[in-house]
């Protein structure tokens, strides 16, 4: 019984996907896997990372903040998405990211490294955010949820190759500059292995009955579900935005966790957390994309509390693998949402701006840690007391429309 309900929920799709998906789902789940790999080095390495440009304790998190400003830029592109079809887009963000990945292995000064960081998360946000449009494009209502589920594994996969290589962090040569580097090289393989990936069908339709101004008909036909979505992003990222990119710090600093040790954790808890994408795309499409993430958001909130306020020893493991396992639930779901409510015509351009809307608020949570630093003395207390606030964002969801077991046309029909 077991074994069938495990292939049901994280292995086997709905109903059976044709060769074609399959292959969309290798092709666009790789670039997530990639992703997944560079935005996490620095939050394994910030110790690392830290020492060699003599970045100050209380700035460690100001500096994620301000290269994450790279996702205003990825606004627009996001947006002649819409306008000249995904594939291009899709094939130009893969040659950006490897070059900014290079020249972050390269930076000679703090100034440097946050500009190559900066430029390479421009080409990497807007590749996660075309990745999951196609993805909902291309798969069917009974499996929507699933393949998103699928790509929030593979995005996961990348953090856990990012945490086993950071293990090796003292032994590398050139240390933190070397797990860059390895970053690149997948980033060239893909570009040529997507040389035949064919623009998405419903892109072809809508291209046919001519082109809109994808911003002007987004304000205009479904401003109350922008609003909604925008500030149930924005609210996650500030109550939760600063758990992960600061866990590796916190156990280093806080518990005197050696590297290895954090790459132990983080690579076994990231393994059962990997889940937590497979089980939500999964039972989302069976109770509903809001239902499920409730539960995520309060599951997280919980745990990361804990982990930050409360927990040592064991109980750093227990609480670090549910948050997580939580944390990603959810976000594949935010993910999925900021793509399904929105029609082909402005779908990148939204879920640009849902992607935005969730690092706005990562960056203001940034900046809110660092002040409850100064007043606490220690980044756990200030990250706990974020977390706890992260129910608020649920306000917003109870009013979104539900997208599970509908085609993209009934949630979300094109407007004159």
């Amino acid at each position: 019984m077991f074994g069938q309900l495990f292939r049901r929920i994280y292995i086997r799709p709905p109903e059976p996907i044709p060769r074609e998906q399959q292959n969309l789902l290798l092709l666009v789940g790789a670039a997530y896997f990639i992703a997944g790999y560079d935005v996490n080095i620095y939050g394994f390495a910030a110790k690392q990372i830290q020492a060699s440009f003599a970045i100050p304790e209380e700035n460690i998190g100001i500096v994620i903040a301000i290269f994450r400003l790279g996702v205003i830029p990825a606004l627009a592109l996001a947006y002649l998405a819409d306008r000249i079809g995904r594939r291009n887009l899709l094939m130009i963000t893969l040659a950006g990211a490897a070059i900014g990945t290079v020249w972050t292995a390269f930076a000679q000064s703090l100034e440097e490294f946050i500009a190559a960081q900066t430029i390479a998360r421009i080409f990497i946000y807007t590749e996660e955010i075309l990745c999951m449009v196609v993805i909902a494009e291309e798969f069917s209502e009974r499996t929507r949820g699933w393949a998103a589920g699928q790509l929030g594994a593979l995005g996961a996969l990348g953090g856990g190759a990012a945490a086993l290589v950071f293990a090796l962090v003292n032994q590398l040569p050139f240390g933190w500059r070397t797990i860059y580097a390895l970053g690149a090289i997948p980033l060239l393989w893909l570009l040529w292995a997507r040389r035949s990936l064919p623009e998405t069908r419903r892109f072809r339709e809508r291209a046919e009955q001519g082109t809109v101004n994808p911003l002007s008909s987004l304000i205009r036909n479904y401003p109350d579900r922008l609003l909604l979505v925008v500030v149930m992003c924005v609210l996650f990222g500030m109550t939760l935005g600063t758990a992960i990119p600061l866990a590796s710090s916190y156990l280093q600093g806080t518990h005197q966790w050696l590297p290895w040790q954090v790459s132990a954790m983080m690579l076994v808890s990231g393994f059962v957390a990997i889940l937590g994408t497979t089980t939500a795309g999964t039972l989302s499409d069976i109770y509903g994309r809001r239902v499920v993430i409730a539960v995520s958001v309060l599951t997280a909130a919980f745990s990361f509390a804990l982990f930050f306020a409360w927990a040592s020893g064991p109980w750093l493991v227990l609480f670090w693998t549910t948050g997580l396992f939580a944390l990603l639930a959810s976000d594949v779901l935010k993910a999925s949402l900021g793509a399904e409510l929105f029609p082909t015509s402005h779908r990148s351009l939204a879920a640009a701006i849902r992607f935005t809307a969730s690092l706005f608020g990562g960056i203001l949570a940034f900046v809110i840690e660092r002040e409850l630093f100064r007043e606490f003395g220690s980044h756990g207390p200030a990250i706990a007391a974020l977390a706890v606030l992260a129910p608020l964002c649920l306000v917003p969801v109870y009013f979104l429309p539900e997208p599970a077991r509908k085609t993209l046309e009934e949630i979300a029909a094109e407007k004159a």
